[in-house]
This record gives structure tokens, sequence and C-alpha cells, in this order.
């Protein structure tokens, strides 16, 4: 018969990740309590010192966040002299984000707290570490798919309701005038046309 405490463990896979990113999230707030920087704050450092520089877009894509949430961590980042933006010259519309030398160093700092207490994690795993990590890589990209999958159902429905809404609205004013339904036998005038211009009196 199965632990009283496996018991949860049988209820589903996402609801096992649930709990075990929570789990996480304690250790590490534990283990890094006096590191300088809070786990979230060094998983974003670590972002930026293994994949940067790069753009805001990007690094909410590597670290799996909305834009919105990482443009404050980015700001406070700059905010504390820990990181540095410049326009992007592929594209003028954003700015590349890489760790200043301060930022380099609280990095560092911080790292020492997250080795120990995942070498210690590493020590306690029944199977090699590298089986682990094919199997998070693994859903990770399943659960990629399934978004993307997602947000293209979403776009299908909404198109049919954005052209029922447009057919429903009324005619709108076209050059000072009101468009006539067809079949009328007044012409309606197209909205790219315009009226000519009466010749100015002398």
């Amino acid at each position: 018969m199965p632990r009283k405490a496996d018991r949860h463990r049988r209820i589903s896979l996402l609801f096992d990740l649930f709990a075990v990113s929570n789990r996480v999230r304690v250790l590490l707030r534990q283990a890094m309590a006096d590191a300088g920087l809070r786990p979230d704050e060094y998983a974003i450092y670590s972002a930026v010192f293994k994949v940067g520089p790069l753009t805001i877009s990007e690094l909410a894509a590597v670290v799996g966040m909305p834009l919105t949430s990482v443009s404050d961590y980015v700001q406070s980042m700059t905010s504390r002299g820990h990181a540095h933006r410049w326009a992007n010259p592929a594209d003028s519309r954003s700015f590349l984000v890489a760790l200043t030398e301060e930022g380099l160093a609280a990095h560092g700092a911080a790292r020492v707290s997250f080795a120990k207490v995942t070498n210690r994690v590493r020590r306690a795993l029944p199977l090699p570490e590298q089986e682990v990590i094919r199997a998070l890589h693994a859903l990770d990209d399943a659960v990629g798919q399934v978004l993307t999958e997602l947000a293209a159902e979403d776009r299908r429905q909404r198109q049919p309701a954005a052209a029922t809404s447009r057919a429903r609205q009324p005619s709108r004013l076209t050059n000072g005038r009101v468009g006539v339904a067809r079949g009328s036998k007044r012409a309606k005038t197209e909205p790219h046309e315009t009226e000519p211009r009466r010749p100015a009196k002398r």
C-alpha cells in the first residue's frame, strides 16, 4: 500500500509540478536569506548573466514571465546600478540589457548560497541529474506547445466575433453624408471617394 505521505503525488502531473515549485521556492528563500538577492531576483540576474546582452522580450521568453513583470525587474536592476541598457542596433524600438560590474558582483555573491543548496539537492536526488533535467525540458516544451496552440485557438475564435461586430455597426458618415444601403435609389459615396472642389468665386 502507498504511504500516506505519497497520496498527494497521485493527484496529477501538473499538481506535482505546482507542489514541487512551491517547495523549491521555500527552500531557496530559506537558503538565500542572507545572499543579498532574493531567489527570484537571482534567477533574473542569472538569465542576463548567461544569455545577455538581450532584449527585455528575449529575457521574458527565457524566464517564462510576462513582459511587464520582467520590465519591473530590469527597472529595479538599473536603479541599483546592477544593469545598464542601450539601444538595440538591430531594432531601434528595443533595448539591450546587461549586468554592470556591480551587478556581476551581486550575482557572484548570491551564487555562493545558491550553489550550496543546489549541491545538497543534487546529493539527495535518487536518479542522475541529467535525467531530471531532460524530463524538465520535455515538460517545458510540452507546456510551450500547448500555450501556442491555445493562443492560435483564441485568435481563431476572435476573428468571427470581430467580423460579426463590424457587420452590425451602423453606417458611418462619409464625407458629410450617410452611406445608403445597397438597392437604394440614392447612390452611396464610397469611403475613398472625395467631393469634387467647386471653383472659387472671383
